[in-house]
This record gives C-alpha cells, sequence and structure tokens, in this order.
C-alpha cells in the first residue's frame, strides 16, 4: 500500500489526481461512508481545490468507483499526503476486513482543454 501514500509530483502547476476503487457491489455503500473520511481529511489541506466520487449507473457483481480531485499544484498535493492523519484513514480502509479494494491511483496535468465554442 506504500504507493498510495506518497505523491511526489513536483508539479508547480494545478494537478488532477484519478484513482479508480473496485469493490465487491455488496460493498459499494459502505465503501462510500468509510471513503468520506478519508477526503474530508484531504479537502483541509492547504491547494485542495475539489473533489468528486463517481459511483457507475449500474452495478455488476463489482462496483468501480472514479475519484477525480484537483489540487492548485503538485506541490501541494505531495505536502498533503504527507500529512500523518490522511495515511492512518488511509489505512484503516484499506485494512478494513469489511472491505474488499483495489485501487489505481494516478496524478494528471491537463493537456487538452475545450470550452463550449460562442460561435
Amino acid at each position: 500500500m506504500t504507493h498510495f501514500l506518497e505523491s511526489r509530483t513536483g508539479a508547480d502547476g494545478p494537478v488532477t489526481v484519478m484513482k479508480s476503487y473496485t469493490v465487491p457491489t455488496d460493498e459499494a455503500d459502505y465503501f462510500t461512508e468509510v471513503y468520506q473520511e478519508n477526503a474530508r481529511i484531504m479537502s483541509a489541506q492547504p491547494g485542495f481545490v475539489r473533489s468528486r466520487l463517481h459511483r457507475p449507473l449500474a452495478d455488476g457483481p463489482e462496483t468501480r468507483f472514479v475519484h477525480v480531485a484537483e489540487w492548485t499544484s503538485g506541490i501541494a498535493l505531495d505536502r498533503a499526503t504527507g500529512n500523518p492523519e490522511w495515511h492512518a484513514s488511509l489505512r484503516r480502509m484499506f485494512d478494513d476486513p469489511a472491505l474488499h479494494i483495489t485501487s489505481a491511483p494516478a496524478s494528471y496535468r491537463v493537456v487538452v482543454e475545450l470550452h463550449p465554442s460562442s460561435a
């Protein structure tokens, strides 16, 4: 789990964190509750902009959530992931015997952005 605990983007511009979490569907509602503690901690960190957890409209045997969080900079994210309270919350979530989570985190920077045209 150590690869979940640290961010070393070094980016001084805005970054977006995207993570997918997969849990058995019968654990999906509980995962959402547990996840909120972790999200609450990160939302209080300097540089945090916004976080959203997405759930698919239709569930199968497993539910794949997609988490998207925006930060003012990669450096702010790097500092936030050093928070011991967040580490403890994340460990509790992944060590919870009632949850069977797999996850794939990554940090991104915007390379193409589109807006509605005014024409």
